[in-house]
């Protein structure tokens, strides 16, 4: 990217997302201990569990996106 500005910019914006994936980290670590029954470690509702999984693994294939994309915007930030 020609526009370091832009490219700085970017990479601020991205950061935040960043951040915000990790809070929501912490949220489904929270979700995962209400779905598990205390007694037993088994699921409550398995419908709900089995959703929440998909939610889970889209929202960590979603972290994996970003960093790479970080990795691409430090790699062009060296460049320029």
């Amino acid at each position: 990217m020609d526009d370091r500005k832009t490219l700085h910019e970017v990479m601020n914006q991205m950061k935040a997302i960043e951040a915000s994936l990790y809070e929501n980290f912490e949220h489904i670590a929270g979700i995962e201990l209400l779905l598990s029954s205390d007694n037993n470690s088994t699921v409550k509702d398995a419908k709900i569990s089995k959703n929440f999984s998909i939610l889970k693994e889209k929202l960590e294939d979603t972290t994996d996106s970003v960093k790479v994309f970080m990795s691409m915007l430090k790699e062009e930030q060296r460049h320029n």
